[in-house]
């Protein structure tokens, strides 16, 4: 039995190293040599677990609508494709720049340099764009801005390329015609109505009105738990307060319209529908959102009729200096900001996000009031000449303003899920670069395998993992480094982009599998694979390893 040797460290560590088993010693009589997780390869400095792809904790990620940092798995989440389970949850300590990406009228996103999002290329001639038809990943440190068009009140008609964000249009997945509300139910509460000769409705129906009525309801209402129903309007709206009174009339409720100082309110009494209301579309005005009955439905009708609803309720029309017509809502909810983006963008309309005020103490009218982050979602209404972003079967295109460095020290984390990709402030990006740091991790204890950290010396390597896109560009700095590894060696080719080049195998740029470039060893498909499947792609090599004739030399 050979003991785990000591391996000195100088400076950071910047590569995941260990040995491949002891079985090496035993096989070639050699100095134990070293597994290296060579990461994605974009510089001939490996890659280490710590620059793994995250964002940090506060970071909001639409699907239960909550901060990454409390999803857990099973949760669901937004991805290209919809509505995913998520897999497994990542946290670690980080501390360096992290990478403040912001999109034309979208919110800033925070992510560490490797954190790969889909993009697309413009590119500007005298200030006029074209986009270009093939998406593409690359890390958020490796993104470019778009250059200023004005400057000292001049305008510039720039030329020169730059990236682009995208922001999906899902497809709906929900056909329901009525929601359940018998979750939102008590056995003592049934009887009690029950016994009082009523049959409450135990079902909401999903139509064109109740649409309208959830909209308006997330503009104006609120309820009282497990009572009332609350919906406060401007005396003049009379056609507003008479249409919720008769959607809540059609429902089986009884509706009452009172007169207040300032308002009308209109009041209906349902512990059910105060129940679900609360729990669809929230409670309080920071904390509303769209229900996903809605956002995700098949049916688009009823998502403009929640939208209307909502833009009767909190919309206006604002005419810009320069033309254009915007229909503009402000809300203090962030949820709800990225949900009504998400909403239009299915609808194949760009809204633009733009943060009005930072919470904290304010005066108004005089008095300091404590206020929170305030949001304005507006679309254009009215026809513009040249638009600043570009609207595709399935993205909206959103060049992107700037991209800057941010100081930071703390936590960030990372989610797996089931398409691989989430949104971050509606901006698609990936989940790639976390299975290694899972393999190591404390719950599959690569350890067993024999895999420690260690320094990093290409000449004391003997296995290379290649995961990720290798193109045309990056294979002569591939097989550079291959080249450099002592013999005996062996290679890894961990994930679809690895093995077949991925979702872009049909790029002129991308190579259709790193076989054609350096022997492979050992594949290990998945999109992104999950951590046991690395576990499992390590023991075969071993096992191949162990039967090798060439090295025990028969």
């Amino acid at each position: 039995m050979v003991e785990a040797a000591q391996v000195p460290k100088s400076g950071e560590v910047n590569v995941l190293v260990g040995k491949v088993s002891e079985i090496l010693q035993d096989a070639i009589g050699a100095p134990l040599r070293y597994v290296a997780n060579w990461g994605r390869l974009y510089s001939l400095w490996p890659v280490h677990l710590e620059t793994a792809c995250c964002v940090p904790p506060d970071t909001i990620v639409l699907g239960d609508n909550k901060q990454i940092s409390e999803y857990a798995v099973k949760d669901r989440v937004t991805g290209m494709t919809g509505l995913v389970d998520v897999v497994k949850t990542f946290e670690r300590q980080y501390q360096g720049c992290l990478v403040k990406v912001t999109g034309r009228g979208m919110l800033p996103m925070l992510m560490t340099p490797e954190h790969p999002v889909l993009t697309a290329e413009r590119n500007l001639h005298y200030g006029k764009g074209t986009y270009s038809s093939t998406n593409k990943w690359k890390n958020a440190g490796d993104l470019v801005g778009a250059p200023p068009a004005k400057k000292n009140g001049k305008f510039l008609f720039p030329t020169g390329s730059h990236d682009c964000l995208l922001i999906p249009r899902p497809s709906g997945f929900i056909d329901s015609k009525a929601i359940p509300l018998g979750e939102f139910t008590t056995r003592k509460g049934m009887n009690i109505v029950r016994g009082r000769g009523e049959d409450p409705p135990v079902g909401f129906p999903l139509t064109k009105e109740t649409s309208w009525f959830l909209g308006i309801y997330v503009a104006e209402g609120w309820n009282t738990l497990n009572h009332d129903v609350f919906f406060s309007l401007n005396h003049e709206e009379a056609d507003l307060i008479g249409r919720i009174f008769e959607i809540a009339k059609s429902l089986g409720y009884s509706p009452q319209v009172k007169r207040r100082e300032i308002t009308t309110v209109v009041r209906f009494s349902s512990s059910i529908i105060a129940r679900a209301l609360r729990e669809w579309c929230g409670h309080g005005a920071e904390n509303k959102r769209i229900p996903d009955f809605i956002l995700y439905h098949k049916d688009f009708e009823l998502l403009r009729a929640f939208l209307k609803g909502y833009l009767e309720g909190d919309g206006c029309k604002i005419t810009d200096e320069r033309g254009p017509e915007y229909m503009r809502s402000d809300t203090t909810s962030k949820t709800l900001a990225l949900q009504l983006q998400l909403a239009y963008s299915r609808l194949g309309q760009f809204a633009r996000i733009n943060k009005k005020a930072s919470r904290g103490p304010q005066k108004i009218l005089g008095r300091t009031v404590m206020t929170h982050d305030s949001y304005t979602v507006s679309t254009l209404s009215s026809r513009r000449k040249i638009p600043d972003f570009q609207i595709t079967p399935e993205f909206i295109v959103v060049p992107i303003r700037r991209v800057e460095p941010v100081e930071y020290a703390g936590k960030v984390h990372n989610l797996e899920t089931g398409d691989n990709t989430y949104l971050v402030s509606n901006a698609i990006v990936h989940n790639c670069s976390v299975e290694v740091g899972a393999a190591s991790g404390s719950r599959f204890d690569a350890e067993r395998f024999g895999v420690l950290e260690a320094f990093g010396s290409l000449r004391q390597c003997d296995l290379i993992i290649v995961m990720g896109t290798v193109t045309r560009k990056l294979a002569p700095r591939l097989k550079l480094i291959y080249d450099q590894m002592p013999e005996p060696k062996w290679v890894i080719a961990m994930g679809a982009c690895a093995i077949t080049g991925g979702l872009y195998f049909d790029s002129y740029n991308v190579l259709r599998g790193i076989d054609d470039l350096i022997p492979v060893d050992v594949y290990v498909p998945g999109c992104p694979p999950r951590a046991e499947s690395l576990m499992q792609g390590i023991a075969l090599l071993q096992d191949k390893i162990r039967h090798s004739t060439s090295l025990r030399g028969t």
